[in-house]
C-alpha cells in the first residue's frame, strides 16, 4: 500500500509546462492519501499563491490550467524485492481520482488517465530501478466537476509472469439447486485449480481441473440462493499451477440467484423484484469523494433498518468494498459508469472497467450506462446476464437520512377485532417477526401482548387480539434475532389505532 503521508504542492500553467515540470518538483507540504485536497488547509494556501503568482506575470491564457504535483517516496519490503529480482510483474494502481492524472515512477513516464472512478493500473515492471529507494511523481489536473485528490487507495502488486488476468463466473439457481459457469483468463500456466466452498460450515462444495483455456460448467450445486432478504456467499477459490508449484491465486465470494428482464421490471427467482431504493452519491460531508469503509457501512446499515433494499449509484461507480458489503448484509445495486464523458472511446473505457470490476457481485442486478445505443450493446456484450435500467425514481440518500425515510417491510395495521398484517418482502416470511400488540393511556403503556403470525412473501394475514376496552392500540414489529445490522428486538414497522 502506498497511501498514508504524502507530498503536494499546488502549481499552474500550461500542461505542457507542467508535464516537464512534475518529476523534479521539489517544494512540497505535507497531505494525506486517500484524501481531498480542499480540505487540506497548507495546499489551499499553496494553490493559491501560485494562482496569484500566474495573474501577476500578466492575464492567465486560455491553455493555463490549475494542478497539484503529489509525491511519495517508498522503499520494497522483503517480498516485494524478492518479486522484482525474479522478474514478475509490478502493477502500479491508483483506486480513485479527480482530474486527469499523469504518473512518473523514478523520473520514468508511467501513463496517463482521464477517468479516476474506477481503478487505473499502470505496468511498471520496466521502470523500477534496482535502487534502495523509489520516487512516485503524479500530476493531478484540477477537476471542475467534483473534489479534488487521490479519493481511495494506491498500491503496487507483484504478479508472476503466469498469472491470473480475469475470474469471469455466472452463477444461477433454478430454486432446487446452483449453476456455475466459469471462465478464466491467464497469462500462462498448465492447471487452473477451482473450489467451491462454504466457509461458514468450512465445506468444500465442489472443485474441478482444467486447462487455462476451458470453461467450468458445473450443475446441481447444494448452494442457498441470494437475495437481499437472505444474502448467501459463497467462496469461489481459482489457483493457477504449472507442474512444479502454485502460480497465482484468486479468491472472491459468489452468491447463486435467477435474476431475469421483463417488459415489466425485474424477476427473482422467478418472482416480480419490487425496488424500494434510493440513489447515493459517495460523497461524505467530512471527507468528500475520500469515504472510508466505517462510512460505506453506516450507509448499508441505515439501508437495511429503514427496509430500503435497492440502492442506485450515482455519477460513478463506488468503491469496491461498497459492493463487497451490499454483497454480504444483501442490497440490490443498480450500478453506473462514470458521468464525465460524453459517448466516445472515452465513455467505452468507462463502462468496460465498470462492469469488468463488478460483474461477479451478485448485489449487482442492473447497469446505468445511459440511453446510447452503442453503449447498451458495449454493455451486453461484456456481460449479457444483466440489463440496463437508466433511471430511477428513488429519493437521494443524502436528504432522506435526515427524514428518516421508512420502507417497511411488513406493515401492520391493528382493528378492534385484532391486526391486519402484509407482508412485502419478496422471498421471506414473518415467522421469524415478533408483533408486540400495546394499549397506551395517558402516555403509559397499560397491557402488552407479544404474539408470532406466519405470513407468507407477498401475502396477508390476520392476528385476533382480544384488546381492552379502552386505550390506543399500537402494534410494533420486531425482529425476534439478531443480524449483522440490528440486534433481537429492532424494529421495522409500526401501525398505531388511536382512541375513538
Amino acid at each position: 500500500m502506498l497511501s498514508s503521508t504524502w507530498q503536494v504542492t499546488g502549481v499552474s500553467g500550461t500542461v505542457a509546462e507542467l508535464i516537464e515540470r512534475t518529476p523534479h518538483q521539489r517544494d512540497f507540504e505535507a497531505t494525506s492519501i486517500p484524501g481531498i485536497l480542499e480540505l487540506d488547509g497548507l495546499w489551499v494556501r499553496r494553490e493559491e499563491e501560485a494562482r496569484r503568482a500566474a495573474e501577476a506575470g500578466g492575464e492567465p491564457t486560455a491553455d493555463r490550467v490549475r494542478a497539484s504535483i503529489l509525491r511519495r517516496e517508498f522503499i520494497f519490503d522483503a517480498p516485494l524485492k524478492e518479486a522484482v529480482e525474479r522478474g514478475w510483474m509490478m502493477t502500479l494502481t491508483f483506486g480513485g481520482f479527480s482530474g486527469p492524472l499523469y504518473a512518473w515512477v523514478d523520473g520514468t513516464f508511467v501513463g496517463f488517465c482521464a477517468d479516476g472512478f474506477i481503478p487505473a493500473a499502470f505496468d511498471v515492471t520496466g521502470t523500477l530501478q534496482p535502487t534502495h529507494s523509489h520516487t512516485l511523481a503524479v500530476l493531478l489536473m484540477d477537476s471542475p466537476v467534483c473534489c479534488h485528490g487521490l479519493f481511495r487507495e494506491v498500491s503496487l502488486e507483484a504478479r508472476p509472469p503466469a498469472h491470473i488476468v480475469d475470474v469471469v463466473p455466472v452463477a444461477s439457481h433454478d430454486g432446487r439447486a446452483g449453476t456455475l459457469t466459469l471462465r478464466v483468463e491467464t497469462t500462462g500456466g498448465v492447471e487452473v485449480h477451482a473450489a467451491l466452498v462454504n466457509e461458514t460450515e468450512q465445506e468444500r462444495l465442489w472443485s474441478a481441473v482444467a486447462s487455462p483455456d476451458e470453461v467450468f460448467d458445473v450443475r446441481g450445486l447444494d448452494v442457498i440462493p441470494w437475495s437481499a432478504e437472505e444474502p448467501a456467499l459463497y467462496r469461489l477459490i481459482v489457483t493457477l499451477r504449472d507442474e512444479e508449484r502454485v502460480k497465482d491465486t484468486v479468491s472472491l465470494d459468489l452468491g447463486f440467484r435467477d435474476l431475469t428482464a421483463t417488459p415489466e421490471g425485474l424477476r427473482l427467482a422467478g418472482r416480480p423484484l419490487t425496488l424500494r431504493g434510493v440513489r447515493r452519491n459517495e460523497c461524505d460531508g467530512r471527507t468528500g469523494l475520500a469515504v472510508n469503509i466505517p462510512e460505506m457501512l453506516e450507509d448499508i446499515v441505515w439501508c437495511k433498518r429503514h427496509g430500503v433494499n435497492a440502492v442506485a449509484i450515482e455519477q460513478g461507480p463506488a468503491h469496491a468494498c461498497f459492493y463487497e458489503l451490499a454483497d454480504q448484509y444483501g442490497l440490490y445495486i443498480i450500478d453506473r459508469a462514470s458521468t464525465m464523458y460524453e459517448p466516445g472511446p472515452a465513455r467505452d473505457e468507462a463502462i468496460e472497467a465498470m462492469i469488468r470490476r463488478d460483474r461477479a457481485h451478485p448485489s449487482v442486478v442492473a447497469w446505468n450506462v445511459g440511453e446510447e445505443d452503442e453503449d447498451i450493446r458495449a454493455a451486453r456484450a461484456l456481460d449479457p446476464t444483466r440489463r440496463e435500467y437508466a433511471d430511477t425514481d428513488f429519493p437521494l440518500l443524502s436528504e432522506v437520512r435526515a427524514e428518516e425515510l421508512h420502507y417497511a417491510p411488513v406493515t401492520v395495521a391493528p382493528s378492534y377485532s385484532g391486526v391486519t398484517v402484509r407482508n412485502h418482502m419478496t422471498f421471506t416470511s414473518t415467522c421469524d417477526l415478533e408483533f408486540l400488540c400495546r394499549v397506551v393511556e395517558d402516555g403509559a403503556v397499560t397491557w402488552e401482548y407479544p404474539a408470532f403470525l406466519d405470513v407468507a412473501p407477498g401475502e396477508t394475514g390476520f392476528l385476533p387480539v382480544e384488546w381492552p376496552a379502552s386505550g390506543m392500540r399500537e402494534v410494533s414489529v420486531r425482529l425476534s434475532y439478531g443480524t449483522g445490522w440490528a440486534p433481537a428486538g429492532f424494529e421495522i414497522g409500526r401501525g398505531v389505532m388511536p382512541v375513538p
